[in-house]
């Protein structure tokens, strides 16, 4: 199976985590997919004696399943913040240019709608609110109004072919704001959290199997540390390293 078949696989078992039970990575992600592969082949190998535990040893089938999972998860996640990198310097220039288009547009409409009190009421309520979101909603609904009303806009000379461009700003800023706010995958949860749901869908099993190896491999030292995080134990040492050396 591929990464995202595996997550696709293991979709509804991610979303049945309640909020508080999702862990966010405490390790590098790629490293703890890495060991959870390692894991599962250690674990394979020793699957008798595992047994002999409470372990439910079908885990060690399903890690590779799981870290799958997570690859894919993590893929989607970093890819949403390249693109909301992205995104976010493509809105720096262009929201300026559509903010000025929108209060050129405001400025020319209550000029030229002054003397009908219905326009006007169109154009006092388009101009309530400030945001990002508003602007890219103003820009659409002053171009549909002058469409709809361009005697008084020709009337002052004001180039039509800028509604034009102002309901283009409106799509192409409206796209740019949802990938600056986050984008969602097919679940319509966040990107970040299904990953860190994948995470703790790996982590579960991990914790598991490591638990029953130490266990069962308690009297055995080396056969212990391979039923550790290399990463944390690589931590731990540097740590008490440097503590001996400032001693």
């Amino acid at each position: 199976m591929s990464n995202k078949e595996n997550f696709d696989a293991l979709l509804s078992k991610y979303q049945a985590y309640v909020k508080n039970e999702v862990k966010e990575p405490n390790q590098p992600v790629d490293i703890a997919i890495d060991e959870a592969m390692d894991l599962s082949v250690i674990a394979d190998k020793d699957r008798e004696l595992l047994a002999t535990s409470d372990l439910d040893v079908s885990l060690i089938d399903d890690l590779p399943i799981r870290a799958g999972g997570l690859r894919y998860a993590q893929t989607v996640w970093v890819q949403v913040q390249t693109d909301r990198s992205d995104a976010e310097e493509q809105w720096k220039h262009l929201s300026v240019e559509a903010f000025e288009m929108r209060d050129e547009l405001l400025h020319f409409c209550r000029y030229a709608y002054r003397k009908n009190s219905k326009l006007m009421d169109v154009v006092n309520r388009i101009a309530e609110g400030y945001g990002n979101a508003d602007m890219v909603q103003d820009l659409s609904d002053l171009a549909m109004l002058g469409t709809n009303n361009p005697e008084p806009l020709a009337g002052l000379n004001y180039p039509m072919e800028k509604l034009e461009r102002a309901s283009e700003l409106s799509d192409l800023c409206g796209a740019l704001l949802a990938k600056v706010n986050g984008a969602r995958v097919d679940n319509d949860k966040p990107a970040k959290e299904m990953r860190d749901r994948a995470f703790t869908h790996v982590k579960q099993a991990v914790d598991a199997i490591r638990e029953a190896g130490r266990f069962v491999f308690w009297k055995d030292e080396q056969r212990v540390e391979q039923y550790t995080s290399a990463y944390f134990r690589k931590l731990r040492e540097a740590r008490e390293k440097k503590v001996v050396e400032e001693a």
